[in-house]
């Protein structure tokens, strides 16, 4: 029998597994995720599982829907400028707590920073996850600056849910590392006013570039998840009589 430490380790590496997968889109957008073959994979039983897809729910990176089971979210044009929206209202909410804040004569900037700067300055040809987790830590840090937690854990929560759309996004700029090291360099020098409008103009650019990154990266696999959900409906109706009778 297991005891309740190790069934807290199983639940957390579960959770850890099926979130990096859902975050990093290892699952198609609209795809069902069948709890026994996830435990199957994951060598567990089905409960953390279940567990986990719940808390996933919850968090907003999957849906669950009633008599079918759960699916992959697949999030739309207005749902990601929604997060874009929100995640610049919080950004500069803190930025403003930052400014506020400010003692005259006193510099003490984001040194928390200077080594996300280095590892991103360092690499040569940084990977668009790279860049897209560098995008998000930075807008954490700055709401961790603002004292409030809640803020913290709805910055979390819309990086968890931006976090494939920015790798999308990366992939469709020339140079995405160099927005990203000036936005930091200032926030280490503790150029608030500067950063602002930095983070105002990548919010800008994001919005401009929303609808062809859903037409060139995001549309394609959601239609193919649409026929996919659609299928797996019809052929539950169909087999629900067979089923049912025998």
């Amino acid at each position: 029998m297991l005891s309740k430490s190790d069934n807290s380790n199983i639940i957390k590496r579960v959770y850890q597994s099926l979130k990096f997968s859902v975050i990093s889109q290892h699952f198609i957008p609209g795809e069902r995720l069948n709890i026994e073959t996830l435990a199957e994979d994951l060598r567990v039983s089905i409960t953390p599982v279940r567990e986990t897809l719940l808390r996933l729910v919850a968090e907003g990176l999957i849906i669950n829907v009633p008599k079918m089971g759960f699916f992959m979210r697949t999030l739309s044009e207005a749902d990601i400028l929604d997060l874009y929206e929100m995640n610049h209202l919080l950004t500069n909410w803190s930025i403003n707590r930052l400014i506020r804040d400010q003692i005259p004569g006193l510099v003490t900037g984001m040194p928390e920073l200077v080594a996300l700067n280095k590892k991103l300055a360092s690499a040569q040809a940084p990977a668009d996850e790279m860049i897209a987790n560098s995008s998000g830590a930075i807008f954490e840090y700055c709401a961790r600056r603002s004292g409030n937690l809640e803020v913290v854990q709805q910055i979390q929560n819309i990086n968890d849910r931006l976090n494939h759309t920015r790798v999308c996004e990366s992939r469709m700029e020339q140079t995405p590392a160099e927005a990203l090291l000036s936005i930091m360099q200032e926030g280490i020098e503790g150029n608030y006013d500067e950063l602002q409008r930095l983070f105002n103009e990548q919010f800008d650019r994001s919005v401009i570039l929303l609808p062809h990154l859903i037409r060139d990266r995001v549309s394609p696999v959601v239609e193919v998840a649409e026929e996919t959900v659609t299928h797996s409906f019809n052929l539950d109706r169909i087999l629900a009589p067979h089923q049912s009778s025998k």
